[in-house]
Parts: C-alpha cells; structure tokens; sequence
C-alpha cells in the first residue's frame, strides 16, 4: 500500500528531525569530551611544572588558582569546540552536496579552525605558526608524491640548517625578534651564556677585542672548553628527550610495548641516545663557532651579521645524527619560530607597519587547518607520526 503526499512528508520531516538531533547529540558529546580532555590536560601540564620548579618541597603544591582559572576555561573551550565543529560541518557537507570527498573534510577544518579565537592571543599565535608550518609540509609531501614536484635530497637538514642560521643571529644580535620563552630555552641550553655576556661579546659596542676568558664564559681553550661542554651537555639533554620519547610510546604504542617490551625500550634507548647526540653537537658547535670565528676576526663587539650566520648554519649539521623521519619534524618544529621572528622583523619595519590585518592569526590557522584535516582524512602519509597522532587523540576520524 503506497503512502499519501502527506504521509510522505510527515516521514521526511521526522527522519529529519531524527537526523539533526542525532547531529546535536554527536556535537554536544565531541564538545564535553574534547572540553575535559583539555581540562585534565591543562591541569596534568600545570602540575608536572609545579614540580619541576620545585621537586623537594614538602606535600603537594597548591594548585587550586593554576587550574580552575579563565585561561584553563580558554584552553578546553577551543579543544572542545575545534573537534565538534569539524564534525558537525562534515556531516552538514555530505548531506548538502550528497557527496563524500576531500573538500568536506578541507573546508570543515577551516571553519573549526575559526574556533581558536576564544583561545589566549599567546597562544592563538603560537598555534597559528604551528599549523603553518604544518600545513606546509603536509602540502610539500603530498606533491612530492604526486609528482607534481621534485624532492631536493637532505631538503629537511637544509631547512633546519637555514632556520638555525637565523635563529643563532637572532640570539647573538637581535634576541627581540624571539619569544622569551624559547630566548630564555636557548640560554639555559647553552649552560653559560646569559643575557648579560651576550651583549657584553656580541651587541654592545667596545672599543677594544675582548675574548671568552674576560667576559667569564670559561678559563681554557674554546676547543677543551667545547668537548668538555659536550661532555656535560649529553646527560642533561637525555633527561630533556626522556618524556618526548616516552610520551608516544606509551600513548600510541601500548600495544607494541606490551607485546615486545624487550624491543621497544631498545628502540627508546637508541633514540634517546641519537637525540641527545643531535642536541649536544648542535649546541656545542653553535658556541664553538662562535667563539672560533669571533676570535678569528679579532675585533670589538658588536660581532658581523655573518659569524653568527655561519655558525648556526653549521650547528644545525647536527641533525644528522637523528632518524631521517625525524628531521622532518624538528625542522618543522624550528620552522615556527623563525616565522615568528620574520613576523616581529616585517611588524617593526616602516613598510608593514600599517598592515595589520584583524584577527590575522585566526585566519591564517582557519585556512592551515583546512588544508592539515584534508591530509589527516586523505593523505595520511603526509603528516608526521606526532601530527597524526595528536589529531587521532584529539579530533578522531570523521565517521558516518
């Protein structure tokens, strides 16, 4: 027996309604679980850097103000809103242009994206150069593979080479263009260099040659000075990479760990053991270069845009140490902060000083995103284990 027009229509208005209240309930599920996975993040983050500060002290740090606050609101807001937006916008794609391609997926993560406005500015910038930097080579990758473009050989180690060789100028000459907390990183790397001798060596103007032994960086040669730095440096840098190593084993590899504990805490001890190695090296050879081309040009401060150039291109050789996987991802990961600082350099020259675009990092993580959840949904294999991984944590494939 057929249905009448008006049967008809009562059944597709209640297979709708049934279907944006399923949509409602998947929005309001993804938001809350995103929303706490933020909170106990926020919290656990807040918590291990209470301890690190101070580990001796006695009974537990109060960490009450830290953790229930406007800025931990900020952060599981923009986690809970970034995943059930992409979803819902997914599911709104498909059934309006009754199609399931790579576009949904693109043009749903851009309007997620938008989502990092209720996040802190600091934070929202931070995010945006990382998306970036991402999205680059997600998009590099993919047409590499496509043939679309030919891949340089060792492209990730001159990468990180021509971004170390900017950063290290901007640390010995011009520590402005740099956050100051990745400032503040690269001195306690460095074990004796601070603000104060930096600027004495390198920035401010003297008028006679003065060497490592009167500014008080060290009282030997700057090559036994160098190989004891190495020295010292690699148990320090091990402690460093122990959680960045751990982390993702433990997070994504539970089953393998379980399975062959044997191999994989040799594959941990192995890779920790290069890392160090990489960090060491690149330290070592960023001071040692500088020592060795200052001396050389045995001259007043301040010291010629070139020495630091020249050393923190040849520092970044270090890199060779790590996995070839893995340098992608430390390129990518100093990619970030030179954009940053090329972004503070372009803001306080006369020709951009008026191109304030409003809300510009928001846009530029809209668009970054669009292009990183295309290749999480489509072109997996361009996105670094870290990315897939935070994604598949934090996002999750998109489901019918």
């Amino acid at each position: 027996m057929s249905m009448s027009k008006e049967e008809k229509d009562a059944t597709g208005d209640y297979v709708r309604k049934l279907n944006t209240l399923a949509l409602c309930q998947r929005f309001v599920t993804d938001f809350f679980r995103g929303f706490s996975s933020g909170a106990i993040l926020y919290a656990g983050v807040k918590g291990v850097s209470a301890f690190m500060k101070n580990p001796f002290r006695k009974g537990l740090p109060a960490l009450g103000k830290e953790i229930v606050c406007t800025d931990a609101v900020k952060f599981s807001a923009f986690l809970g809103l970034y995943p059930s937006i992409y979803h819902l916008v997914v599911d709104i794609l498909q059934i309006a242009r009754s199609t399931k391609d790579g576009w949904n997926h693109g043009i749903a993560g851009g309007i997620a994206g938008l989502s990092i406005i209720v996040e802190d500015e600091t934070r929202r910038k931070v995010a945006s150069l990382f998306a970036i930097a991402r999205a680059l080579g997600a998009g590099l990758t993919t047409l590499v593979k496509r043939g679309k473009i030919t891949r340089i050989p060792y492209c990730e180690t001159w990468s990180f080479c021509a971004c170390c060789a900017f950063l290290v100028y901007c640390t010995a000459l011009k520590p402005e263009l740099l956050s100051k907390g990745y400032y503040k990183s690269i001195l306690k790397w460095s074990r004796d260099y601070s603000d104060e001798n930096l600027t004495l060596l390198f920035r401010k103007p003297a008028v006679e040659f003065i060497n490592c032994q009167s500014a008080g960086l060290h009282k030997q040669s700057c090559t036994h000075h160098a190989v004891k730095d190495f020295c010292y440096s690699y148990p320090a840098f091990a402690k460093l990479y122990l959680p960045i190593h751990a982390t993702p084993m433990v997070l994504f590899r539970r089953k393998q760990l379980y399975q062959k504990p044997l191999q994989e805490l040799l594959t941990l001890a192995r890779n920790l053991a290069m890392s160090s190695a990489f960090l060491s090296t690149m330290v070592m050879l960023a001071k040692y270069g500088l020592c060795v081309m200052r001396n050389a040009y045995g001259r007043p401060p301040p010291i010629p845009t070139l020495v630091p150039v020249v050393a923190g291109f040849v520092c970044g050789m270090g890199i060779l140490f790590e996995r070839a996987r893995r340098r992608k991802e430390l390129a990518l990961f100093l990619i970030p902060h030179t954009l940053y600082a090329i972004y503070l350099m372009l803001k306080k020259s006369k020709l951009t000083a008026n191109l304030e675009i409003p809300h510009g990092f928001v846009i530029l993580f809209s668009l970054s995103m669009g292009n990183i959840m295309h290749a999480y949904e489509r072109e997996p294999h361009s996105l670094t284990q870290l990315i897939r991984g935070l994604l598949n944590f934090f996002v999750g494939k998109h489901k019918v």
